[in-house]
């Protein structure tokens, strides 16, 4: 599905290639957003987009907004990265190294009044959770393709690329002889 069909997105930033760092990528975020937008709280679903095309379909409530749930991505070649991403990044990576176009949009949805129950009584509160809003774009991109975006292999039901997946094991067997 081409990201020009979608509604409800707007556009990020670009991913971008690293020179000399461990970590291969990084996100030249746009320079017309301001910081509250890309720290903003809200509940946020993400698009990965290869060459106008969606390629991952993720999301996240993390304190910090995208930037901080881009830090997973653009930071998977250090600490303790599980698959799924490391294997973004280098998704990623091939990508750009292609010259290929790496795009990164966001959907947000407002936040509404909602009761939530607590140990002694209920508390009106606004909330606005990615779940429902990921399973959503997830379900329409499947109505309409059949299947999930190609990076979401875990919905797809597929396995990870070998040589990547090798990657990731290789990765976590010098990093544990290195302690």
């Amino acid at each position: 599905m081409k990201i020009k069909n979608v509604k409800t997105a707007i556009k990020v930033g670009d991913f971008v290639l690293k020179q000399n760092h461990r970590n291969h990528i990084d996100i030249k975020y746009l320079p017309t957003l301001n910081n509250k937008v890309l720290t903003d709280n809200s509940a946020r679903v993400y698009l990965i987009i290869q060459d106008g095309v969606i390629k991952k379909i993720g999301g996240s409530a993390s304190k910090g907004g995208i930037k901080a749930t881009m830090i997973f991505y653009v930071s998977a070649m250090t600490g303790s990265p599980g698959v799924p991403r490391f294997v973004a990044h280098l998704l990623i990576e091939k990508a750009l190294r292609s010259k290929s176009k790496v795009e990164l949009y966001m959907i947000t949805s407002p936040k509404t009044l909602a009761k939530v129950s607590g140990l002694f009584g209920h508390k009106k509160v606004e909330i606005a959770s990615f779940k429902e809003m990921e399973d959503l774009c997830k379900s329409d991109y499947f109505s309409k393709e059949g299947k999930y975006p190609d990076w979401n292999f875990q919905e797809n039901h597929e396995p990870y690329p070998p040589e990547l997946a090798r990657k990731h094991n290789l990765y976590h067997q010098r990093r544990l002889k290195g302690r």
